[in-house]
């Protein structure tokens, strides 16, 4: 059984050794990326049984991703390596306070995702899938997420995270997504992203307008130190952030979506049945990612500040 099956493309992440812009770095350190590829790995850090569908290229980064999957316990064998494919490099810089930008270069073996990827037997026993806008470049891409979509039998959550402009018009990547959100039972995304995808700048409006447009269980804007705002059919509120001393806030976003998916994996889905994920349940879920994504940015890397579960002093917040 799988807990969470997480669909999308995996990069390698080139980390700063100090702050400021790419001319005045010293060196850089290589890490995994790409926001599927983390979630994958920050779930079975948690202690969920991970796996991701994902394409990265032939050359030694991509075998660089595949070791690190399997060092961690993610199932990888729906990770295909593209023949004379080339991985994503994404280099990293930070600011002062942890706050990052991204310079990528390279062509980016993920955008041949098709739906020869998509394995059904990890989506009939996925308890939890996982998606986000970087599969929907291609119309590969696209058919390759339907494929998954048609063929899902539990959770269905999306963290479409930010679109480049090099990767789509984000008013073409939204009609894209809309289809994907009419199926999703959650929708995360973090505050300077909610814009683009409801046209409201306001996060406790866009919250709402993506529960009441999309019909979903629930919504989710992250907002860094200003807490997590949520939405239900019902209500909605704000649950605080820990407060912590910030080193790298790559994979703040990352880390909360890992904690969310690891936990409502233990949840049951039955489908038409209201009673199967109460508001009380949300809120302690979104308290419990709330910790860990707190816990990610006190170190350096999209993953390494979440604590393995088999290490782990903090129990659960109330």
């Amino acid at each position: 059984m799988i807990d969470v099956l997480v669909i999308g493309e995996a990069f390698v992440d080139f980390l700063p050794a100090n702050s400021g812009s790419i001319r005045d770095m010293s060196a850089f350190e290589m890490h995994s990326g790409g926001a599927p590829c983390n979630v994958a790995l920050g779930c079975a850090r948690l202690g969920a049984k991970s796996a991701l569908i994902s394409v990265v290229g032939d050359d030694d980064f991509g075998g660089f991703i595949l070791k690190r999957l399997e060092e961690e316990g993610v199932d990888s064998t729906s990770v295909r390596r593209l023949n004379g494919g080339i991985t994503q490099l994404c280099f990293v810089t930070l600011d002062e306070k942890g706050e990052r930008s991204f310079t990528g270069r390279g062509p980016d073996a993920s955008l041949e995702l098709s739906p020869q990827d998509i394995d059904l037997l990890k989506l009939a026993q996925a308890k939890v899938l996982v998606l986000t806008c970087g599969s929907l470049r291609k119309k590969n891409g696209i058919y390759a997420v339907q494929e998954a979509l048609n063929h899902a039998k539990n959770w269905i959550v999306c963290d479409p995270g930010t679109c480049p402009p090099h990767w789509c018009e984000p008013t073409e990547m939204r009609k894209r997504l809309e289809p994907i959100f009419q199926k999703c039972h959650f929708i995360k995304c973090a505050d300077h992203e909610s814009d683009w995808l409801t046209g409201e700048s306001d996060p406790e409006i866009a919250v709402r307008k993506l529960v009441d447009t999309f019909h979903l269980k629930g919504a989710i804007i992250t907002c860094g130190a200003n807490g997590a705002i949520w939405a239900t059919q019902d209500n909605d509120g704000v649950i605080p952030t820990p407060f912590v001393e910030v080193v790298d806030t790559t994979g703040a976003g990352d880390a909360f979506m890992s904690a969310f998916c690891a936990e409502l994996s233990k949840i049951d889905f039955r489908e038409n049945d209201s009673e199967n994920f109460d508001e009380i349940s949300f809120q302690k879920i979104i308290t419990y990612a709330n910790h860990i994504a707190s816990l990610s940015v006190t170190k350096k890397g999209a993953v390494h500040g979440i604590p393995k579960q088999s290490s782990m002093d903090e129990k659960q917040p109330e």
